[in-house]
């Protein structure tokens, strides 16, 4: 093939000492040279090995110039990442043995593959003291790589990178040289081909500073067509025209249009909804903050943003933008949807971050600035001059399109990792949703894995209670009046700690607001996206929803495509109505859900009420409704409840967000479709069970009884509530009453059951419990077991043997004993209200069984392990044995409810024949019993 003809040998010290001289590579950027291995193949594995195959050749001829005899391969890989290669070589004149690793990749090698290298060297080095290491790094070693092979390369270790290798070539005239006279060249490289070796280089504008076409030369006549084909086709070339400078009539430059960058622009007010916040606008998430501003304070640096949809990655961005601004620097925040293929994108970026910086005081750029490729632009910012502390941040938003383009992705990793070896203050940030499906291998996971593994990442999470605070007072500010308290509920619950939700939640309040609408009216419409996004299409006619469909299907699409289908009034239509958005040459809709939406017909953003009535509040309005013929008056129901017409209204609002009942002033009614039904409990279960099923609250019990067995403790499911219900601020206790509250309504409708303390789903299908149209809903327990001592309880437990009782007929003392033994498990309540034993053994021949006790001690959450401490040590602090309880039951209590827990846990232990060990602090008081039998 006619390479390295001529070649000159030595020891490997005293070639190295020649070639570290300067380059002969005419370049103005000082970068590193590359070294391209290209060749054809019919699929993308045969192309792999001819690569494989070409650079085993080219790593033999190089290791000839250091007198080495053909090597003999010990290791070849080739992947999407670059080449590797491992050889062992004997000198021509001396003998020795040699081992050497090549690493070809697109960006710096990191020193974890010296160490390794090394490390394998004097392994091999017991057996052959006289043994020498190559480590040919392609293009270069990383600052923290250099810096360990600085410290060993006396020790028999030789390095190589692609300067010296440019160099060797030059200094033996291996290389063809391109004359740069009166051209602006960067970006050389070694082209190895089949066809032989050329040099390639980046002809730039001398204005613009970007690259226009590659130029490319053989050592002897012209470089073979095929050659031009490949490096035509090569991400080196990014779309550029190559010419041969030997071949006449070489074409004059050809300018390139530049990739559009698109700045983010943020909003202009609290509640514009269709754009990201601006600073002015931004609210709380003070972790993210600071998180973000310490990572700018160590630039340069990566960092990375993670968020959900709809969360407020874009919002934050501009807001660190602020941050740069105040801390003396620069910030671009673009929109990546631009980026559609790697034509020189990233470079833009670069080159639109550097003029604007430098138009605001932050630095000078040198006078042999090019913006041609990345690595030429990150040495233009290294040679440029800054004149203030401040970083200089580029920040790439709604980064998760660029993850449909594998090339586009790679140069997006290399500019981070260019970026993290910097010495100057440059940070480079990405935010992407994590919500992206199809991220377990491959790609684009290992390239966004590149990225995440040099980066400060931040995991944005939703809105706090007090942060929706401050937007319901600033909601207010704009409506210059209070905001109801079911209003602010409603707002609460269902913006579920989303920014944009909230915002267009809002938006929505003020514009019916200003059109006369009352907060009674708007608490009783749909306040959820899917009601709002139908809303944003009223008003559309059949065309425009028709193309707002289409430009949705094919969202990000280009204009050009747009303009072929959609009439320019219907476009020009949508864009006025924001529902459309430009970016550059393309079209999307102003938001991703709002883009699903148009696609489905669905929001994928569940109800998220709060259901804070039992069945049985419910049962009771119902027996109204059904007295007065279907409509019952609010405050005839209060009067006759004896309560007040708001308290009414909180167990309507039930009825309502479950579908039952639709709102009418000063009254209420169930819907024609269960008052009209020939069985309305039926029709009434059915809508609960529909409702319930696409509800936050039953997503969230599914998803913890998937992980647990489908056993879910009460307290576990309240702590889960909480963080499903970001927005709201409620105390431990309350989230149980909502969790008791759920489970109840869950039970009504068939989807779960609950018992002891622990919540279990039901199969398709099956039955629900309790009957709200005729009968009173079961006895429901407030808390975990026991609360109570057991004399009572036990005292209870023989009534209902002997006699027929109902819950109803219960009063104080007696209702707190039924509901602790339904809280045991030992009694059940009918359907018709009455009280009967779980079990027919439980009591025989009128004596209480210790042993069907035990085992229904053992039974409720954390009272085998309990039972085991008693036994264990019979005297045993109150707080030890309700610890187990605590956990069980995953509460929160404070030292003297875990005392009185632990005490009446004991005397029931001992009413099931366990022998305890009283100390005088636990002395029995007037109610406590020992006895079993009690008449």
């Amino acid at each position: 093939m006619g390479w390295f003809d001529g070649l000159q040998f030595g020891t490997p010290r005293a070639l190295l000492a020649r070639s570290t001289g300067k380059a002969t590579m005419e370049t103005t950027a000082q970068t590193d040279p590359l070294i391209l291995v290209l060749a054809e193949g019919d699929s993308a594995g045969a192309v792999r090995a001819a690569r494989g195959s070409l650079f085993e050749q080219f790593a033999a001829r190089l290791l000839e110039l250091y007198g080495y005899e053909e090597p003999c391969r010990d290791r070849l890989n080739v992947s999407a990442d670059g080449i590797e290669l491992d050889v062992s070589v004997k000198h021509r004149l001396t003998g020795h043995r040699a081992i050497a690793e090549c690493k070809a990749y697109s960006t710096p090698v990191s020193a974890h593959h010296v160490s390794a290298f090394y490390g394998k060297l004097c392994k091999e080095r017991r057996r052959d003291k006289a043994l020498h290491g190559f480590f040919v790094a392609i293009p270069r070693l990383s600052p923290q790589a250099a810096e360990f092979a600085g410290e060993l390369e006396d020790d028999g270790l030789t390095v190589l990178n692609a300067r010296q290798i440019w160099v060797a070539l030059s200094e033996r005239n291996q290389l063809p040289k391109i004359d740069p006279e009166g051209r602006f060249l960067t970006d050389h490289a070694l082209v190895v081909t089949r066809y032989g070796l050329f040099v390639a280089a980046k002809e730039n504008d001398l204005l613009a500073r970007t690259a226009v076409r590659v130029v490319v030369r053989a050592t002897d006549g012209s470089v073979p067509t095929p050659a031009i084909g490949l490096l035509s086709s090569s991400t080196y070339a990014q779309a550029l025209p190559v010419v041969d400078e030997a071949s006449a009539g070489t074409p004059e430059l050809a300018r390139t249009d530049e990739p559009l960058i698109a700045p983010v622009h943020g909003s202009k007010s609290n509640f514009e909804y269709k754009l990201p916040a601006s600073p002015q606008f931004f609210v709380g998430r003070k972790s993210a903050v600071q998180s973000l501003e310490s990572a700018l304070s160590r630039a340069p640096g990566v960092i990375v943003l993670n968020a959900q949809s709809g969360w407020g990655k874009s919002s934050l961005a501009l807001r660190l933008a602020s941050s740069v601004a105040k801390m003396g620097g620069h910030a671009l925040v673009v929109d990546s949807r631009t980026a559609t293929s790697r034509k020189g994108y990233v470079s833009a970026a670069l080159r639109r971050a550097a003029d604007e910086a430098q138009k605001m005081g932050l630095l000078t750029l040198p006078s042999t600035a090019s913006w041609a490729s990345i690595p030429t632009g990150i040495a233009t910012l290294e040679s440029s001059t800054w004149l203030r502390s401040g970083p200089l941040l580029i920040f790439f938003d709604q980064f998760e399109n660029v993850f449909r383009d594998v090339e586009l992705t790679t140069e997006f990793r290399d500019l981070a990792l260019f970026v993290a070896e910097t010495r100057k203050p440059l940070v480079v940030g990405f935010a992407w949703k994590t919500d992206y499906i199809g991220w377990t291998e491959g790609h684009p996971y290992n390239l966004r894995d590149d990225i995440r593994n040099i980066s400060e990442t931040v995991n944005l999470g939703k809105l706090g209670p007090r942060e929706v605070e401050l937007l319901l007072r600033r909601l207010e500010k704009e409506l210059e009046g209070k905001l109801s308290r079911e209003l602010r509920r409603g707002l609460q619950e269902y913006s579920t700690g989303l920014p944009w939700l909230f915002k267009k939640l809002a938006d929505h309040v003020l514009r019916e607001i200003r059109k006369g609408a009352t907060q009674e009216q708007l608490v009783s419409q749909s306040l959820n996206a899917q009601f709002l996004f139908e809303e944003d299409l009223a008003g559309l006619s059949p065309q425009e929803l028709e193309s707002l469909k289409f430009i949705a299907r094919y969202a990000p699409i280009s204009v050009s495509e747009v303009a072929e289908r959609v009439p320019p009034e219907i476009i020009l239509s949508l864009v006025h109505q924001r529902l459309v958005v430009q970016i550059g040459e393309r079209f999307d809709t102003y938001w991703d859900t709002f883009r699903d939406f148009l696609n489905t017909g669905q929001v994928p953003i569940e109800d998220s009420y709060i259901i804070r009535y039992s069945p049985l509040s419910v049962s009771r309005l119902l027996k109204h409704i059904v007295q007065d013929g279907g409509v019952s008056i609010t405050a005839e129901v209060a009067k006759r409840e004896q309560t007040s017409e708001n308290s009414i209204w909180n167990v309507v609002r039930e009825l309502r967000v479950l579908g039952a009942s639709a709102y009418e002033p000063y009254r209420v009614r169930l819907v024609p479709e269960i008052w009209d039904s020939l069985d309305r409990e039926d029709a009434l279960r059915r809508r609960v069970s529909s409702s319930l099923r696409r509800h936050r609250a039953f997503s969230t019990l599914r998803h913890l009884a998937e992980r647990s067995a489908n056993r879910v403790s009460v307290g576990a499911y309240a702590a889960a509530l909480r963080v499903a219900f970001s927005a709201v601020e409620a105390t431990h206790a309350t989230w149980v009453t909502y969790a008791r509250a759920f489970v109840q309504w869950f039970e009504y409708a068939g989807l779960a059951v609950l018992s002891n303390q622990t919540i279990e789903l039901l199969s398709e299908g099956s039955a629900g419990k309790g009957a709200l149209f005729v009968a009173r809903p079961p006895v429901r327990i407030r808390g975990a077991f026991p609360y109570e001592h057991p004399g009572h309880c036990i005292r209870l437990l023989y009534r209902i043997v002997n006699e027929v009782i109902g819950f109803e007929s219960l009063q104080g003392r007696e209702r707190r004993a039924c509901r602790e033994l339904v809280a045991l498990g030992a009694i059940v309540s009918m359907a018709d209200g009455t009280l009967r034993l779980s079990r027919s053994d439980l009591v025989q021949n009128g004596m209480l069984s210790s042993a069907r006790l035990l085992e229904l001690l053992s039974a409720v959450p954390g009272g085998a392990e309990a039972l085991d401490i008693l036994r264990r040590n019979p005297a045993a602090s109150p707080h030890e044995v309700a610890e187990p309880l605590r956990i069980a039951n995953a509460a929160t209590w404070t030292s003297e409810t875990m005392r009185g827990v632990g005490v009446a846990f004991r005397a029931w232990a001992r009413q099931a024949g366990l022998k305890t060990k009283l100390r005088a602090q636990l002395a029995p008081g007037p109610d406590s019993d020992t006895s079993n039998r009690l008449f």
